[in-house]
């Protein structure tokens, strides 16, 4: 969910329809839960979906443990956009047996980004139009953006989002709460769990992850990561180690470097937002990002990791486009902001935490009533 979704908010959500988001909704200010945001959070809130909530849900399932999955959004994402995102994908997890919990964490950070780039907008076109050769043109104006994120102060605004992440998991934050009342339900309750993330959703992961998983107290079945945004180091120093213990089975969905390189970000920068990311957001210049084909297989550790279909193994790639293989393992999307609305990637994501094909696809338009029959079916026995 990225720019062109943003536009796309046009009404906001009512009282009535936050209050339904609630059960799967944790929304967070600076790592710690909302207080001043549209859905405040509060620790009765987080109790009441491990107390409540879920229970009723695995009882409306029947038998056998029920699937329970953390979603954390990207950084180009407003909190009304977010809320609508959860709005729009809750009916759909819940359809195929599996209980969402999205994590609102107030990143939009790099909007901001996008909006002072239009400021120079004319300047940058300008610029261009001196240059005749239209691919060195972008070239020349791609470097320019770059240089200009960084002169306005870019690389501290992407630390700033990372670090919104990093404090969801310190010891007063709102998801070490989260994963504390995850750890007890889990001592209690036979329910699987997995983590999936989109863009800078990898940022927050990288802390939450390991934040439940701490002692050997959880282990995630799945986790699903779309386009992350999270340095090569950060996922070696984070989640890497839990493969196999912590993190039972990892997922990357990205881009094949051709592809990358004909994506447009804002609409002026003509390449995807990671390399943005790479070149003039990140406070080193260049800093290898696991999101991205090249940074894989040019680091030894992680080509060998990271296994490519007909290969498997604990962490596994698929590359957009691809289109054969397991149906687990397919990805469609041509932009960055296109994964996490990616029919074949969003089905690849649940057919791992299912453990089977048969599901109700993404792309189904029947979500509104299926949310309905099952929010009827769970809330009679609250």
């Amino acid at each position: 969910m990225g720019p062109d979704d943003e536009k796309a908010v046009t009404t906001r959500l009512d009282t009535d329809e936050l209050d339904a988001l609630r059960p799967h909704v944790v929304e967070l200010q600076n790592g710690k839960f909302a207080t001043t945001a549209k859905l405040n959070t509060t620790k009765a809130d987080v109790d009441a979906i491990f107390s409540t909530h879920l229970p009723a849900f695995a009882r409306s399932q029947g038998s056998g443990p029920v699937q329970v999955v953390f979603w954390a959004h990207g950084g180009l994402v407003s909190e009304d956009s977010a809320l609508k995102y959860a709005q729009r994908n809750i009916p759909w997890w819940l359809a195929n047996g599996v209980y969402p919990i999205h994590f609102v964490w107030h990143s939009g950070f790099l909007a901001t980004l996008g909006d002072l780039l239009a400021d120079h907008l004319g300047e940058l076109a300008q610029q261009e139009r001196t240059i005749a050769d239209p691919a060195s043109a972008a070239d020349f104006t791609d470097r320019l953006i770059e240089n200009l994120l960084r002169s306005i102060g870019g690389p501290a605004v992407w630390t700033a989002m990372k670090d919104n992440a990093r404090r969801a998991s310190e010891p007063e934050g709102g998801g070490t709460y989260v994963a504390q009342a995850l750890r007890a339900y889990l001592a209690a309750e036979p329910v699987t769990i997995h983590a999936a993330g989109f863009s800078a959703g990898a940022n927050f992961h990288r802390y939450f992850v390991p934040n439940v998983v701490q002692d050997g107290g959880a282990a995630f079945k799945t986790c699903s990561l779309l386009v992350p945004s999270l340095s090569t180091d950060s996922f070696k120093n984070s989640l890497a180690p839990l493969l196999g213990t912590g993190i039972k089975s990892l997922a990357l969905f990205g881009m094949q470097e051709e592809v990358a390189l004909t994506d447009t970000t804002f609409g002026l920068y003509r390449k995807s937002l990671l390399y943005l990311i790479q070149n003039a957001l990140d406070p080193v210049p260049g800093t290898p990002i696991v999101g991205l084909q090249q940074s894989v297989f040019n680091d030894p550790e992680l080509d060998a990791l990271f296994k490519t279909f007909p290969d498997t193994g604990l962490a596994e790639a698929a590359w957009s486009v691809t289109a054969s293989g397991p149906l687990d393992s397919r990805t469609a999307a041509t932009t960055h902001t296109a994964f996490d609305n990616d029919v074949p990637t969003m089905d690849s994501v649940l057919r791992r935490i299912v453990g089977r094909d048969d599901i109700v696809s993404y792309g189904t338009t029947s979500h509104a009533a299926i949310l309905n029959s099952l929010t009827r079916t769970t809330r009679s026995q609250w």
